[in-house]
């Protein structure tokens, strides 16, 4: 089984991958609350999901040219701007 492609990762490194998303959401969890509460729950809405468009758009340039880690920080930032409010 011959795998073509650009990125070639293994088990492991995909599950890292992954796993960046959710280290960036957790981790923002309770500074969104507190952001939401100073600027309200629909401009905190509206700057997490503006900067996932942005991001998720630049995704495969940026990654292409900065690799492995370009990667894992935007996973990161992706799952910061990830963050609802009620």
């Amino acid at each position: 089984m011959s795998q073509e492609g650009t990125f070639i990762w293994d088990e492991q490194t995909q599950g890292i991958i992954l796993g960046a998303f959710y280290y960036g959401y957790t981790a923002t969890q309770i500074i969104g609350g507190i952001v939401a509460q100073k600027i309200g729950g629909k401009l905190t809405i509206l700057f997490g999901l503006s900067s996932m468009s942005v991001l998720t758009l630049l995704t495969p340039v940026l990654t292409t040219v900065g690799g492995f880690g370009v990667l894992i920080a935007i996973r990161v930032l992706l799952g910061m701007g990830g963050v609802r409010t009620k």
